[in-house]
């Protein structure tokens, strides 16, 4: 019933989509949780917000969600419009919520939820580098939406690796291109050094680098048994989600088998941050992007829709049962 919904009932959607991630967020809007820290790796842009806003207010919840759900339908419109998944569907954008809103702890502000803002943006542009000679404009834009989006939170710089690995993807072969993405990448810290510089701040620029760059994982895993269960159940879907990917990228046209290539680069890409953040609640948002498309693919793939409307069901619990344990 729940797949039908997204194959065929366009109202439908447009109510669940308004009315889930409201269901999902009463505890957080009862009782707002805190701003999410995460020590070194939140960036002077994610230190910024914390120093503006208070520390635990209904506000920093309502705005939290209200960029959750326009992440949510940024996602869905590239999707659809790159035709790599199922028009006039907000499935995508129904996976991305329910990701995103597995536990009350971060159901607030988080350095992961504004770098992943510029981390969506990115794909768009990074996707609009297929069948390009150079596509000099589209890498520099996302190489620099990903350095905006480190600023946030370091560890989204290894993102970078998912640029030149994508430029292969694309066969994107010559010199200029990579240098370009390293312009970008480059050119905010270079902005944001000049600012210390002018502002007579010189040993932030001297503990910067050493600070935030040298950070090694704790590899502090799971410490609840709900966790240990959620998680457990995603590895479960992802498994089969990528393996039905990958057949379904076989059996497209070239433009959409790149594309969904790229974003499973992305999440290939996306482990290395993934291993930086486990000892945090916030560790798998990471791949969200990915996993709303990868899931979208593998439910309406599965011949018998009642285990795709079990599988969906399973991971609303699982959410429900986390964000109440945590609350």
């Amino acid at each position: 019933m729940i797949v039908s919904i997204f194959k065929k009932n366009y109202f439908l959607q447009l109510v669940l989509l308004i009315l889930l991630p409201i269901l999902l967020w009463v505890p957080a809007f009862l009782n707002p949780p805190k701003v999410i820290e995460l020590s070194i790796f939140d960036m002077p842009l994610y230190n910024v917000l914390k120093y503006v806003f208070p520390t635990q207010s209904i506000v920093n919840t309502v705005i939290s969600l209200v960029l959750i759900v326009g992440q949510a339908l940024l996602i869905n419109y590239i999707f659809t419009y790159y035709e790599l998944t199922k028009k006039n569907s907000y499935f995508p954008a129904i996976i991305y919520v329910l990701l995103f809103s597995q536990d009350y702890r971060i159901m607030s502000f988080s350095s992961i939820l504004f770098a992943n803002s510029f981390i969506i943006v990115a794909l768009l542009t990074f996707l609009q580098c297929y069948n390009k000679n150079e596509g000099l404009d589209q890498i520099f834009l996302t190489s620099l939406l990903i350095a905006v989006a480190s600023l946030f939170n370091v560890i989204y710089i290894f993102m970078m690796l998912w640029i030149w690995i994508g430029l292969f993807n694309f066969k994107i072969y010559k010199w200029r291109p990579f240098f370009v993405s390293l312009f970008g990448m480059v050119t905010p810290y270079l902005i944001l050094m000049v600012f210390y510089y002018l502002n007579n701040q010189n040993d932030r620029i001297v503990e910067f680098f050493p600070t935030h760059f040298a950070v090694l994982p704790k590899f502090e895993f799971l410490n609840q048994p709900i966790q240990i269960v959620y998680m457990a159940y995603l590895i479960i879907l992802i498994l089969p989600a990528l393996l039905y990917t990958v057949n379904y990228r076989n059996d497209q046209k070239l433009s959409v088998r790149k594309r969904t290539t790229t974003i499973v680069i992305l999440f290939a890409v996306c482990l290395l941050p993934f291993l930086y953040l486990l000892e945090s609640p916030v560790m798998n948002l990471i791949f969200t992007p990915c996993l709303a498309f990868m899931f979208t693919i593998f439910f309406f793939s599965i011949k018998r829709q009642l285990y795709s409307n079990l599988f969906i069901l399973v991971l609303l619990v699982l959410t429900l049962a986390k964000i109440y344990i945590n609350y």
